[in-house]
């Protein structure tokens, strides 16, 4: 038994030894939070910005009319003074800040929100946020073309400091919505130096070349180790910063990061290792919550066999939501059996749409042509490269071997590969999911409209897009139209729904303003050390 100690402790000085060793002995200054973040950045870009890693940086250099509030995401004014409503909640008028700055000293403008949704609306950007933008008057019209004037879009500069929005319907989380990073504005006039504002190969996110506006400016990158942001000495509200120098570490696995932990050498993890969830529990360093998440596999709906849904149904029947469940190390209660999580805002529909079911996946899979799996096609299941997802995807794969008789291939990629395959659709099955980007039910539903940049399955249903139109239409009987088009999803079922999502942060002692919450959002303006 000593000898194992004497092992443990060996292994555990050596992890410590090579997380040091890596980030080249991350400073332990006062001024400096260094926060674990999970995969390595795609794009500081914020209408490209493809998820909550990416969304944590550019939402520290970037800020929009709102931020959130650091424990109920309540949205505060950013650059946004005020703003006004019309009677028939249509009509948002946002009054911007005179002192708001640009990182080149520039004043930021209303036409510097215009000229970000418009790219956003760009199909040449091919930006994954497009559909956010829908809310605005013609804006999906002019996604889809049908409108090429881009005026008649609901955002107009009335003059410097005034913007207007005007919706299609009402929406009551507006100010929520506008808290996400898509919504950012951007300097065309900087952007423009380096190429079209709407060429997504367009250099000027790279350092020495991006103009900002957030509480921080992008001092420098470093491919597969950190993103270094300081104070913005522009920044309209830079005496109520006050934390002068933010670390974000890339790629870091969780056993890494709880080493770096405990070396001193990180501040807040992305994530901890399920073994050790209780242990840190027990020392009050860890901060947990269920969040607005909600992970699955995508089908593509386009290829054999799973343009089949009988076979989508059958692969989908035969997961063990449980087992995934033990593996993350989450307990209890995060199985999914719908889409939309629990604890969504004014939605209390069915949160069981289906049950686990390997006899009647046995059924559908022979009537589809594959009994006992014979002759099912040789197809992979693609996903991102990190320990975590490996461990599911190898899971799911025993399960449909042992229960359906059908062989899956495994094939990871690096972060920026995965997305690209994802978004080009070189997949027969592909890992995914969805962080809520505001608390509202559409958040995840409007994922499988027919147009939308993010239905990697490729589904298309005119009844499931009519129901969505219904709902923001019908405010009185918005949540019943809204679960209506949630089971045809699983009438079809173009995904395997697998688990809702919780966060895990180690956070040191020393961290105030940090607070965890349902969308896992921090501002980092904030933040302060004790």
């Amino acid at each position: 038994m000593k000898c194992l100690r004497t092992l443990f402790l060996v292994l555990v000085l050596v992890g410590i030894v090579i997380a040091v060793r890596h980030f080249q002995l991350l400073p332990t200054a006062k001024d400096t939070l260094r926060i674990g973040n999970a995969t390595e950045i795609a794009t500081l870009d914020p209408q490209l910005a493809p998820g909550l890693d990416e969304g944590k940086v550019v939402s520290a250099i970037f800020e929009g009319l709102f931020v959130p509030a650091t424990r109920d995401l309540k949205p505060l004014p950013g650059v946004a003074e005020s703003y006004v409503v019309s009677k028939d909640r249509r009509e948002y008028i946002f009054t911007l800040r005179e002192n708001a700055r640009w990182s080149n000293g520039d004043p930021v403008v209303a036409g510097d929100f215009v000229n970000a949704v418009r790219r956003g609306l760009s199909t040449n950007l091919g930006s994954p946020w497009a559909e956010l933008y829908f809310v605005l008057l013609n804006a999906q019209r002019y996604y889809n073309d049908e409108v090429t004037d881009f005026s008649k879009v609901g955002i107009e500069a009335v003059n410097s400091r005034t913007l207007k929005f005007t919706l299609e319907e009402p929406i009551d989380y507006l100010p929520s919505l506008l808290m996400h990073w898509a919504w950012s504005p951007v300097h065309k006039t900087s952007i423009k130096r380096f190429g079209s504002p709407y060429d997504r190969n367009n250099p000027w996110t790279r350092v020495g070349n991006i103009v900002t506006n957030g509480p921080y400016v992008l001092q420098s990158i470093e491919v597969g180790d950190k993103i270094v942001v300081s104070k913005n000495k522009y920044y309209w509200d830079y005496d109520n910063v006050a934390i002068g120098t933010v670390q974000f570490l890339s790629g870091v696995d969780a056993m890494t990061e709880e080493n770096m932990f405990n070396a001193n050498q990180i501040d807040i993890t992305d994530n901890v290792a399920a073994e050790k969830i209780e242990f840190y529990k027990s020392q009050k360093l860890l901060k947990t919550t269920a969040t607005l998440g909600s992970f699955f596999f995508w089908f593509n709906c386009t290829r054999p066999p799973f343009d089949d849904v009988r076979v989508r149904k059958a692969l989908s029947l035969a997961v063990d939501r449980s087992a995934i469940g033990r593996l993350r190390g989450r307990g209890d209660g995060f199985e999914a059996y719908a889409l939309v999580p629990p604890g969504t805002f004014s939605y209390n529909a069915d949160r069981h749409l289906m049950s686990e079911d390997i006899a009647l996946a046995k059924q559908l899979l022979c009537e589809a042509g594959y009994p006992d799996g014979e002759g099912f096609p040789k197809v992979a299941l693609v996903y991102n490269t990190t320990p975590g997802q490996k461990l599911i995807a190898e899971a799911v794969q025993e399960m449909w071997r042992r229960n359906l008789g059908i062989k899956i291939d495994l094939q990871s990629f690096e972060w920026g590969v995965f997305l690209g395959e994802r978004r080009a659709h070189n997949f027969a099955i592909c890992r995914g999911g969805w962080i809520g980007d505001y608390n509202d039910a559409t958040t995840f539903l409007d994922l499988f409209r027919s147009d939308s940049p993010n239905n990697h399955a490729q589904w298309k249903n005119k009844e499931y897009d009519a129901l969505l139109g219904q709902a923001a239409k019908a405010p009185e009987n918005r949540a019943a139209i809204l679960a209506e088009a949630e089971r045809l999803i699983f009438d079809e079922m173009p995904i395997v729904p697998l688990y809702y999502d919780s966060t895990c942060h180690l956070v040191a002692k020393r961290v105030g303003g940090w607070h965890a919450n349902i969308l896992d959002w921090h501002a980092l303006k904030f933040v302060y050390f004790r």
